[in-house]
């Protein structure tokens, strides 16, 4: 079932239009692109249409009743030098009857079929990416595809529309969903997205047609999404165009690259994993490792074992945030006892006991540990370990460890097959009044 009719469009004193229902006269669209900012809950929609016009004024009349349009933001622009050059837009008028409609008065030099665009945002329309990764049987590589679903809750349907996504933060003003509806007694209940200033309204459509391609008319590419860098936003565009139907969602393939290098680690970072030994699986976003040739927005990377014969297992999955071009991607897929980590404490003393009226008021402890690497695999295995330590300690240890940061230790080394590492070290820590 068809949404509500968005554009209410009818020409006053002038001829008939083609109809979307029997008894309204509207012109379908010729064209209608949609770019999603999804940093916020706003897109911003530009849609042509072709208009008779007679010689003289004409009204024009535009509703948006039943959807989430930001009526601040509407805009009518003629298209071409010819559109440019016959018609002019007199003015706007909002009729007092009606809180969800405008009427422009439109004159008109010399009558004739002019082409219009239409632009204005809506709130409504979403986008979420989704990343699959294929791993091979010994985890060197995994065959890594993206899709981008697009959420339609706009009040509104879009029929072969071109669409642009857009990666990158806006910071906006007013509330759009608070402007698209009709006025409230009390605020409204729950909060909501922003809507554009008219300084940012400018600053967004520039952008827009910064990045537009003026040879395909934003209807004519093949079935694939195309990357533009364009300041600190990214623009994704879908190739061909899509049916986006209100109260739908349509999922699209991003991109698809075979045999994308991993490297596996075996981690004890408590800050980023928990406290645990785990199997991390890693790569970057660069060319290097066959990306790196835009940033990837936020999503979900799921990744999946290769077991032979059309089977796959879940091995982990990642709700990953804006990936910027040449930055490491980690996901942890758990502990694999192929590889194990044991610790123990070996001893523990007390020392430099400070007393005052008989209280214990300050003393240091003496602890060594002494961790456990064992591989068990056929392979070499690289281990990163990260030892977290607190309070006011000297952190001692024959092992190649570096300072991460004021309370972490790191070890880094590889452990051929079937072997075995023990590593050693001494923490002190003084409590009380030995605190330097």
């Amino acid at each position: 079932m068809k949404t509500p009719v968005l554009i209410a469009l009818a020409l006053m004193l002038a001829g008939p239009l083609c109809a979307k229902e029997e008894l309204v006269t509207l012109p379908k669209r010729d064209s209608v692109q949609l770019t999603i900012y999804n940093s916020e809950d706003l897109t911003l929609v530009r849609e042509r249409r072709t208009l008779s016009f007679k010689q003289g004024d004409n009204r024009l009349q535009f509703s948006w009743a039943q959807t989430l349009i930001d009526p601040t933001s509407v805009e009518l622009q003629p298209v071409g030098d010819a559109a440019k050059a016959a018609i002019d837009i007199a003015d706007t008028s909002y009729p007092a009857e009606s809180s969800e409609m405008l009427i422009w008065t439109v004159g008109c030099k010399t009558a004739g079929s002019y082409t219009v665009e239409i632009s204005y945002f809506t709130s409504g329309i979403s986008w979420n990416a989704e990343y699959t990764g294929i791993v091979n049987a010994d985890e060197s590589m995994a065959d890594l595809t993206a899709y981008v679903t697009i959420n339609n809750w706009s009040g509104e349907e879009y029929e072969n529309a071109q669409i642009r996504l857009v990666v990158g933060v806006i910071h906006l003003v007013e509330k759009i969903v608070y402007l698209a509806t009709p006025r409230y007694p009390s605020p409204p209940p729950a909060p909501a997205p922003a809507a554009p200033s008219k300084e940012e309204e400018e600053d967004l459509r520039a952008m827009d047609d910064a990045n537009e391609d003026p040879s395909d008319n934003g209807m004519i590419r093949p079935k694939e999404i195309q990357k533009a860098g364009l300041s600190e936003y990214f623009i994704f565009t879908v190739g061909g165009t899509e049916t986006v139907q209100n109260q739908w969602s349509k999922r699209l393939r991003s991109f698809a690259v075979p045999a994308v290098p991993l490297k596996t680690v075996y981690m004890l970072k408590e800050k980023e994993f928990g406290y645990g030994f785990n199997k991390v699986l890693q790569f970057k976003n660069d060319e290097e490792h066959k990306l790196g040739k835009e940033p990837l927005p936020d999503g979900v990377l799921r990744l999946y074992k290769d077991q032979g014969n059309g089977r796959l297992g879940f091995m982990g999955e990642l709700a990953s945030k804006y990936i910027p071009k040449n930055e490491e991607v980690k996901v942890n897929v758990g502990p694999d006892a192929e590889c194990t980590l044991a610790e123990k404490r070996l001893s523990l003393k007390k020392k430099d006991l400070t007393f005052q009226q008989g209280w214990l008021i300050g003393w240091t402890t003496v602890e060594e540990f002494e961790l456990e690497v064992k591989n068990f695999r056929g392979r070499a295995v690289e281990v990163e370990i990260h030892r977290v330590v607190g309070g006011d300690f000297d952190f001692e240890s024959s092992d190649t460890f570096e300072t991460e940061d004021a309370r972490t230790r790191k070890v880094t080394f590889s452990l051929a097959a079937g072997t075995a590492r023990k590593i050693k070290f001494r923490v002190t820590t003084r409590q009380g009044s030995n605190i330097k």
